[in-house]
């Protein structure tokens, strides 16, 4: 949650960066109200999309780079506590609710307590201790006895009933309940606000034009900070009276474009996934796989190891998109893939193959993280680096020390964090880093637990010591 949160801010800042660079002197109102609404919704949507990029077919030796899952238990939660700052936090946000609600309820108020009548054949809700009018939603609230023409200010309300702009401030005010502390939701309702009194200007405009600009100037209402409602006297009258002047001017279509494609690239730069992210999420979805191969697999690897007990196998998978690739595999002769196993899911298809590690494919694969011993990060090996133990040693290790966070517990967060690390040629990790994980807490104690943990045996290829690249999988997930 808070990692989507952070995302939602810094797209929302952007799209409002990009607004008042390059549209907030624009006159084409309908695409301003359309930008600062969308971009919004935009900005909310982007992080929970995920677009995985296309990648080339590449053989990974799952069995030696990726531990198995280590799931958390409930040695690892620490007791539940609140921190000053969330109180805070949750204080503020509910001040803004009890504040959005207590406006509904005024406007309710007023509904109930006004007196129907038409003005120019448009029904009102009269209040005589208003001194001042606003709409919402469909109801126009004026205080008809404080204005000289009050036609007019009653077509300019119209307008903003016409226009549903009280949807508009709704959302914005609902977003500012857990945003508050983010400046660009009070920005965009500050122009989204002058949108909406253009919009009605205009409306009124076109109704009736010989006195209205006359009860523009002569408008000297105050606001009395109906926040849900549409005011006539919500934006400067000078830079209304300006902006008429330039009501006809259409945005340049180069500038359509330019804001369309960097809020496209944008959204894009947060949806996208890299190869490497988008294969860990696909293992992911899966039990454990990169351990736990299915029972054909298994019993494959048993028959031919039991009919071929001098040769070595070793296990692959890779992800092929078409059927010419697949037949590519089978032009192999059973000594370079003694067996290979297809699961289609739609059109991915995911190879698994039994590969002998004396055939020319898989010494090709190791030739190519030959080249130099010295530097060389390896990822198929003959020997993988391993804890000190083995895999009931390490899972040990993780659960004295990996601490599930508590800003984790509190926010209900669980979920899978991959850890990728490199085991160097004397045992001590380097480059800990997420390659994929949940946020927060949870990533950083991941990684902290790693970089703490006790040398390795490291890896070898054909008796020499080699840095070896592995993954780790931590469960993280609360007791039922």
């Amino acid at each position: 949650m808070i990692s989507y949160i952070i995302e939602v801010a810094i797209l929302h800042l952007l799209f409002y960066g990009i607004y008042k660079l390059m549209l907030a002197k624009e006159t084409q109102l309908s695409f301003l109200r359309f930008f600062l609404l969308g971009s919004s919704i935009v900005a909310l949507m982007i992080p929970l999309l995920e677009i995985p990029t296309s990648s080339e077919s590449v053989f990974v030796n799952l069995s030696s780079s990726v531990y198995p899952t280590f799931v958390t238990s409930e040695s690892n939660l620490t007791s539940a506590s609140t921190t000053w700052y969330e109180i805070i936090a949750i204080g503020i946000s509910g001040f803004f609710a009890v504040k959005f609600l207590t406006g509904l309820f005024q406007i309710v108020r007023y509904h109930q307590n006004s007196v129907k009548k038409h003005i120019d054949g448009i029904k009102v809700y009269h209040l005589s201790s208003l001194e001042t009018s606003f709409t919402f939603l469909k109801w126009i609230f004026i205080d008809s006895d404080h204005f000289e023409n009050p036609s007019d200010i009653v077509r300019h309300e119209l307008g903003h009933a016409k226009n549903l702009h009280s949807i508009d401030m709704i959302f914005f005010h609902l977003l500012t309940i857990p945003l508050w502390w983010l400046p660009s939701i009070w920005l965009m309702i500050k122009e989204l606000k002058k949108v909406h009194e253009f919009e009605a200007d205009a409306f009124a405009l076109n109704t009736n034009s010989k006195t209205y600009t006359k009860t523009l100037v002569q408008c000297t209402l105050r606001a009395h900070g109906m926040n849900l409602a549409s005011s006539f006297d919500d934006a400067p009258i000078f830079n209304r009276l300006n902006f008429m002047k330039k009501m006809k001017k259409k945005i340049s279509n180069w500038k359509v474009a330019s804001v369309t494609a960097l809020v496209a690239i944008s959204g894009a730069m947060f949806a996208c996934e890299d190869e490497l992210e988008s294969e860990i999420k696909r293992i992911a979805d899966e039990s454990n796989q990169q351990i736990d191969y299915s029972e054909d697999v298994k019993a494959a690897l048993r028959e031919l190891q039991r009919n071929n007990p001098n040769v070595k196998y070793t296990v692959v998978e890779t992800s092929l998109d078409n059927e010419a690739s697949i037949e590519k595999l089978n032009t192999y002769d059973p000594g370079q893939i003694a067996k290979i196993f297809v699961n289609k899911e739609g059109d991915h298809k995911s190879v698994v193959m039994i590969v002998s590690q004396d055939s020319e494919l898989f010494n090709k694969a190791v030739e190519v993280q030959e080249a130099d011993y010295e530097n060389e990060v390896f990822t198929i090996v003959e020997e993988s680096a391993s804890f000190p133990g083995g895999i009931d040693a390490f899972n040990q290790y993780l659960r004295e020390n990996l601490k599930y966070p508590q800003v984790a517990q509190d926010n209900k967060k669980e979920g899978r964090v991959f850890v990728q690390f490199i085991v160097e040629k004397d045992g001590s990790l380097t480059d800990v880093h997420i390659v994929k994980g949940i946020g927060g807490a949870c990533d950083k104690e991941a990684v902290r637990v790693l970089m703490n943990s006790p040398k390795w045996n490291p890896g070898k290829q054909r008796g020499k010591k080699i840095r070896q690249k592995m993954i780790q999988n931590i469960l993280f997930k609360l007791p039922e």
